[in-house]
Protein backbone atom coordinates (compact mmCIF):
# COMPACT_ATOMS: atom_id res chain seq x y z
CA UNK A 1 0.00 0.00 0.00
CA UNK A 2 1.12 3.60 -0.98
CA UNK A 3 0.13 6.47 1.25
CA UNK A 4 1.04 9.73 0.57
CA UNK A 5 1.53 12.98 2.62
CA UNK A 6 1.17 16.64 2.00
CA UNK A 7 2.76 18.23 5.13
CA UNK A 8 5.49 16.15 6.41
CA UNK A 9 8.98 17.84 6.30
CA UNK A 10 12.45 16.20 7.41
CA UNK A 11 13.93 19.52 9.61
CA UNK A 12 17.10 18.34 10.81
CA UNK A 13 19.15 15.31 11.10
CA UNK A 14 21.94 14.42 13.53
CA UNK A 15 24.71 11.74 12.79
CA UNK A 16 27.21 9.62 14.35
CA UNK A 17 30.08 7.61 12.82
CA UNK A 18 32.08 5.65 14.96
CA UNK A 19 35.15 6.55 12.21
CA UNK A 20 35.24 7.73 8.73
CA UNK A 21 38.76 6.55 7.82
CA UNK A 22 36.94 4.29 5.28
CA UNK A 23 33.86 6.15 4.76
CA UNK A 24 35.15 9.29 2.70
CA UNK A 25 31.78 10.22 0.97
CA UNK A 26 30.52 11.40 4.40
CA UNK A 27 33.26 11.95 6.58
CA UNK A 28 33.01 15.90 5.52
CA UNK A 29 29.33 15.83 6.75
CA UNK A 30 28.55 13.64 9.47
CA UNK A 31 27.93 15.72 12.53
CA UNK A 32 30.53 13.66 14.96
CA UNK A 33 32.98 11.11 14.39
CA UNK A 34 34.50 9.08 17.35
CA UNK A 35 36.79 6.23 16.86
CA UNK A 36 35.58 4.58 20.00
CA UNK A 37 33.92 1.11 19.86
CA UNK A 38 33.32 1.27 23.93
CA UNK A 39 32.66 4.58 25.26
CA UNK A 40 33.68 4.06 28.57
CA UNK A 41 31.35 1.47 29.00
CA UNK A 42 31.39 -2.27 30.44
CA UNK A 43 30.34 -3.96 26.87
CA UNK A 44 29.64 -2.96 23.44
CA UNK A 45 25.43 -3.18 23.74
CA UNK A 46 25.61 -0.75 25.98
CA UNK A 47 27.98 1.30 23.90
CA UNK A 48 25.34 1.21 21.19
CA UNK A 49 22.53 2.18 23.24
CA UNK A 50 25.09 5.43 24.17
CA UNK A 51 25.56 6.16 20.53
CA UNK A 52 21.80 6.48 20.10
CA UNK A 53 21.30 9.04 23.30
CA UNK A 54 24.20 11.03 22.13
CA UNK A 55 22.73 11.22 18.40
CA UNK A 56 19.38 12.30 19.96
CA UNK A 57 20.87 14.73 22.32
CA UNK A 58 22.41 15.76 19.43
CA UNK A 59 19.69 16.53 17.01
CA UNK A 60 17.55 18.55 20.09
CA UNK A 61 21.05 20.89 20.98
CA UNK A 62 21.13 21.31 16.90
CA UNK A 63 17.17 21.73 16.48
CA UNK A 64 17.22 24.54 19.37
CA UNK A 65 14.56 22.22 21.64
CA UNK A 66 14.45 19.93 24.56
CA UNK A 67 12.88 16.16 25.31
CA UNK A 68 9.72 17.34 26.47
CA UNK A 69 9.94 19.99 23.03
CA UNK A 70 9.27 16.00 21.56
CA UNK A 71 5.76 14.46 21.05
CA UNK A 72 7.05 11.05 20.23
CA UNK A 73 10.61 8.90 19.40
CA UNK A 74 10.68 6.35 17.16
CA UNK A 75 13.66 4.21 17.51
CA UNK A 76 14.92 0.64 16.81
CA UNK A 77 18.48 -1.46 16.24
CA UNK A 78 19.69 -4.86 15.55
CA UNK A 79 20.16 -5.99 19.15
CA UNK A 80 17.95 -8.45 20.54
CA UNK A 81 14.42 -6.72 22.02
CA UNK A 82 15.90 -3.60 20.46
CA UNK A 83 18.37 -3.16 23.38
CA UNK A 84 20.20 0.07 22.40
CA UNK A 85 16.86 1.77 21.82
CA UNK A 86 15.21 0.37 25.21
CA UNK A 87 17.94 2.37 27.11
CA UNK A 88 18.55 5.00 25.01
CA UNK A 89 15.26 5.96 25.42
CA UNK A 90 15.10 5.54 29.01
CA UNK A 91 17.37 8.15 29.31
CA UNK A 92 15.86 11.18 27.11
CA UNK A 93 12.42 11.31 28.48
CA UNK A 94 10.05 10.66 25.50
CA UNK A 95 6.87 8.90 24.59
CA UNK A 96 8.38 5.93 22.67
CA UNK A 97 7.90 3.65 20.10
CA UNK A 98 10.44 0.46 19.54
CA UNK A 99 10.08 -0.78 16.32
CA UNK A 100 12.63 -3.54 13.90
CA UNK A 101 12.38 -3.94 10.39
CA UNK A 102 16.65 -4.97 10.20
CA UNK A 103 18.27 -2.55 7.97
CA UNK A 104 15.19 -1.29 7.20
CA UNK A 105 14.49 -0.19 10.86
CA UNK A 106 15.02 3.80 9.62
CA UNK A 107 12.83 4.48 6.91
CA UNK A 108 10.06 1.94 8.62
CA UNK A 109 10.29 4.68 11.10
CA UNK A 110 10.02 7.68 8.89
CA UNK A 111 6.64 6.04 7.39
CA UNK A 112 5.00 5.64 10.65
CA UNK A 113 5.97 9.20 11.90
CA UNK A 114 5.06 10.55 8.24
CA UNK A 115 1.36 8.08 8.85
CA UNK A 116 1.40 10.16 12.53
CA UNK A 117 2.11 14.02 11.21
CA UNK A 118 -0.22 13.76 8.22
CA UNK A 119 -3.23 13.82 10.41
CA UNK A 120 -1.11 15.83 13.35
CA UNK A 121 0.76 18.13 14.45
CA UNK A 122 3.51 17.93 16.54
CA UNK A 123 7.39 16.58 16.62
CA UNK A 124 8.47 13.17 16.08
CA UNK A 125 12.39 12.06 16.39
CA UNK A 126 13.27 8.81 14.24
CA UNK A 127 16.74 7.10 15.61
CA UNK A 128 18.26 3.95 14.76
CA UNK A 129 21.99 2.61 15.22
CA UNK A 130 23.81 -0.47 14.22
CA UNK A 131 27.18 -1.57 15.95
CA UNK A 132 30.08 -3.88 14.12
CA UNK A 133 30.88 -6.22 16.98
CA UNK A 134 27.45 -6.38 18.54
CA UNK A 135 26.07 -7.53 15.28
CA UNK A 136 28.80 -10.17 14.69
CA UNK A 137 28.35 -11.35 17.53
CA UNK A 138 24.74 -12.08 17.37
CA UNK A 139 24.38 -12.76 14.06
CA UNK A 140 27.73 -14.38 13.43
CA UNK A 141 31.00 -15.10 15.35
CA UNK A 142 32.30 -12.47 17.49
CA UNK A 143 35.05 -10.92 15.43
CA UNK A 144 38.03 -11.60 18.18
CA UNK A 145 36.98 -15.41 16.87
CA UNK A 146 39.17 -14.10 13.41
CA UNK A 147 36.75 -16.32 11.17
CA UNK A 148 37.24 -15.88 7.72
CA UNK A 149 35.17 -13.57 5.56
CA UNK A 150 33.03 -14.73 2.60
CA UNK A 151 33.06 -12.58 -0.56
CA UNK A 152 29.68 -11.84 0.02
CA UNK A 153 30.07 -10.08 3.51
CA UNK A 154 29.06 -6.91 3.96
CA UNK A 155 30.83 -4.77 6.97
CA UNK A 156 27.96 -3.31 9.76
CA UNK A 157 28.26 0.49 10.16
CA UNK A 158 28.83 1.44 13.78
CA UNK A 159 27.19 4.66 14.92
CA UNK A 160 23.51 6.66 15.60
CA UNK A 161 21.43 8.85 13.03
CA UNK A 162 18.80 10.90 14.24
CA UNK A 163 15.84 12.91 12.16
CA UNK A 164 13.10 15.61 12.66
CA UNK A 165 10.16 14.67 11.40
CA UNK A 166 7.62 18.00 11.54
CA UNK A 167 4.75 19.89 9.82
CA UNK A 168 6.90 22.86 9.60
CA UNK A 169 8.00 23.26 5.66
CA UNK A 170 11.99 22.48 5.04
CA UNK A 171 13.69 21.68 1.96
CA UNK A 172 12.88 18.31 2.10
CA UNK A 173 9.58 16.95 2.31
CA UNK A 174 8.36 13.37 2.43
CA UNK A 175 5.69 12.63 -0.45
CA UNK A 176 4.90 9.25 -0.44
CA UNK A 177 5.89 6.10 1.28
CA UNK A 178 5.05 2.47 -0.02
CA UNK A 179 5.16 -0.35 2.58
CA UNK A 180 6.70 -3.36 1.66
CA UNK A 181 5.67 -7.60 2.08
CA UNK A 182 7.85 -10.21 3.48
CA UNK A 183 9.26 -11.83 0.90
CA UNK A 184 11.28 -15.24 1.78
CA UNK A 185 13.25 -17.76 -0.71
CA UNK A 186 15.30 -20.89 0.10
CA UNK A 187 18.70 -18.49 0.84
CA UNK A 188 19.99 -19.74 4.55
CA UNK A 189 23.85 -17.77 4.17
CA UNK A 190 23.81 -15.45 7.48
CA UNK A 191 26.69 -14.14 5.93
CA UNK A 192 25.09 -12.96 2.43
CA UNK A 193 22.31 -10.59 3.60
CA UNK A 194 21.98 -8.98 0.09
CA UNK A 195 20.82 -12.03 -1.73
CA UNK A 196 18.10 -12.65 1.07
CA UNK A 197 16.64 -8.86 0.89
CA UNK A 198 16.94 -8.73 -3.20
CA UNK A 199 13.60 -10.00 -4.24
CA UNK A 200 11.48 -7.73 -1.61
CA UNK A 201 14.07 -4.63 -2.41
CA UNK A 202 12.95 -5.03 -6.16
CA UNK A 203 9.04 -5.82 -5.16
CA UNK A 204 8.47 -2.75 -3.22
CA UNK A 205 10.42 -0.56 -6.36
CA UNK A 206 8.10 -2.16 -8.79
CA UNK A 207 4.97 -2.06 -6.47
CA UNK A 208 5.88 1.95 -5.67
CA UNK A 209 6.09 2.68 -9.44
CA UNK A 210 2.93 1.22 -10.31
CA UNK A 211 0.62 2.07 -7.46
CA UNK A 212 1.88 5.97 -8.29
CA UNK A 213 1.97 5.28 -11.71
CA UNK A 214 5.67 6.21 -12.44
CA UNK A 215 7.98 5.39 -14.77
CA UNK A 216 11.57 4.93 -12.62
CA UNK A 217 12.85 8.00 -14.42
CA UNK A 218 10.33 9.97 -12.73
CA UNK A 219 13.41 9.83 -10.08
CA UNK A 220 16.38 11.54 -10.25
CA UNK A 221 17.57 9.27 -7.93
CA UNK A 222 16.53 5.44 -6.25
CA UNK A 223 19.04 5.28 -3.34
CA UNK A 224 18.69 1.57 -2.07
CA UNK A 225 19.57 0.60 1.43
CA UNK A 226 22.82 -2.12 2.24
CA UNK A 227 22.35 -4.81 -0.75
CA UNK A 228 25.88 -4.66 -1.14
CA UNK A 229 27.70 -5.45 -4.29
CA UNK A 230 25.97 -8.76 -4.98
CA UNK A 231 22.42 -7.87 -3.86
CA UNK A 232 22.28 -5.11 -5.71
CA UNK A 233 23.04 -6.81 -9.07
CA UNK A 234 20.57 -9.54 -8.24
CA UNK A 235 18.03 -7.17 -7.53
CA UNK A 236 18.27 -5.30 -10.49
CA UNK A 237 18.24 -8.86 -12.16
CA UNK A 238 14.79 -9.61 -10.86
CA UNK A 239 13.19 -6.63 -11.79
CA UNK A 240 14.69 -6.91 -15.40
CA UNK A 241 13.86 -10.98 -16.15
CA UNK A 242 10.27 -10.68 -13.89
CA UNK A 243 9.04 -6.96 -14.92
CA UNK A 244 10.94 -6.53 -18.09
CA UNK A 245 12.47 -3.25 -16.19
CA UNK A 246 15.65 -1.32 -16.69
CA UNK A 247 16.94 1.18 -14.15
CA UNK A 248 20.21 3.40 -14.72
CA UNK A 249 19.57 5.62 -11.56
CA UNK A 250 20.21 3.36 -8.88
CA UNK A 251 22.58 3.55 -6.14
CA UNK A 252 23.10 0.79 -2.92
CA UNK A 253 24.09 2.98 -0.21
CA UNK A 254 26.31 -0.12 1.59
CA UNK A 255 28.08 -0.23 -2.36
CA UNK A 256 29.02 2.96 -1.90
CA UNK A 257 29.57 3.51 1.83
CA UNK A 258 33.22 2.12 2.15
CA UNK A 259 36.25 2.81 0.49
CA UNK A 260 38.33 -0.25 1.09
CA UNK A 261 39.28 -3.95 -0.20
CA UNK A 262 39.03 -5.76 2.42
CA UNK A 263 35.66 -4.39 3.23
CA UNK A 264 34.28 -7.32 0.46
CA UNK A 265 30.60 -6.58 -0.39
CA UNK A 266 30.02 -3.37 1.12
CA UNK A 267 28.38 -1.51 4.24
CA UNK A 268 24.85 -2.52 5.83
CA UNK A 269 23.30 -1.69 9.18
CA UNK A 270 20.59 0.30 9.94
CA UNK A 271 22.35 3.92 9.42
CA UNK A 272 24.27 3.17 6.01
CA UNK A 273 20.79 4.16 4.44
CA UNK A 274 20.71 7.41 5.83
CA UNK A 275 24.26 8.05 6.43
CA UNK A 276 24.97 8.33 2.98
CA UNK A 277 21.17 10.40 2.34
CA UNK A 278 21.97 12.96 4.71
CA UNK A 279 25.83 13.29 4.53
CA UNK A 280 26.55 12.50 1.13
CA UNK A 281 23.78 12.22 -1.24
CA UNK A 282 21.50 15.73 -0.31
CA UNK A 283 25.17 17.78 0.29
CA UNK A 284 25.48 17.12 -3.66
CA UNK A 285 22.57 19.42 -4.71
CA UNK A 286 22.31 17.10 -7.52
CA UNK A 287 19.01 15.46 -7.21
CA UNK A 288 15.57 16.47 -6.35
CA UNK A 289 13.19 13.69 -6.75
CA UNK A 290 14.62 10.48 -4.71
CA UNK A 291 13.13 7.44 -3.75
CA UNK A 292 14.34 5.80 -0.98
CA UNK A 293 14.44 1.81 -0.33
CA UNK A 294 15.61 0.94 2.78
CA UNK A 295 16.32 -3.16 2.86
CA UNK A 296 16.33 -5.83 5.81
CA UNK A 297 17.05 -9.12 6.42
CA UNK A 298 14.58 -10.45 8.72
CA UNK A 299 16.41 -13.35 9.99
CA UNK A 300 17.73 -14.26 13.72
CA UNK A 301 20.05 -16.71 16.07
CA UNK A 302 16.69 -18.23 16.43
CA UNK A 303 15.92 -18.47 12.91
CA UNK A 304 19.52 -19.39 11.88
CA UNK A 305 19.44 -22.17 14.53
CA UNK A 306 16.11 -23.28 13.10
CA UNK A 307 17.36 -23.81 9.93
CA UNK A 308 14.68 -21.67 8.49
CA UNK A 309 15.22 -19.65 5.32
CA UNK A 310 15.81 -15.91 5.57
CA UNK A 311 13.10 -13.74 5.37
CA UNK A 312 13.66 -10.12 3.74
CA UNK A 313 11.62 -6.81 4.05
CA UNK A 314 11.92 -3.53 2.01
CA UNK A 315 10.13 0.00 2.56
CA UNK A 316 10.33 2.62 0.14
CA UNK A 317 9.87 6.94 0.40
CA UNK A 318 9.87 9.28 -2.16
CA UNK A 319 11.77 12.71 -1.33
CA UNK A 320 11.08 15.94 -2.61
CA UNK A 321 14.20 17.89 -1.92
CA UNK A 322 14.32 21.37 -2.67
CA UNK A 323 17.99 23.57 -3.18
Amino acid sequence: MTYYFRRVYINNKYSLLSSTKYNPIVKDNVDKSMHNYYLNQKTIELAESKYQEYSIQGLLLKSGLVSKNIDLLISGDLQNQILASTLASSKVNIPTLGIYSACATFVEGLCIGSMFLENNKGKIIVTTSSHNLVSEKQFRFPVEYGSIKKRVNTCTATGSVSALLTNKKSNIRIESATIGKVVQTNHMDANDMGSAMAPSCAEVIYKHLYETNRDASYYDLILTGDLGEFGLKITLEYLRRKYKMSFNNVIDSGSIFYKDENIYAGGSGPICLPLVLFDYIIPLKKYKKILIVATGSLHSPLSSNLKIPMPGISHAISLEVDY
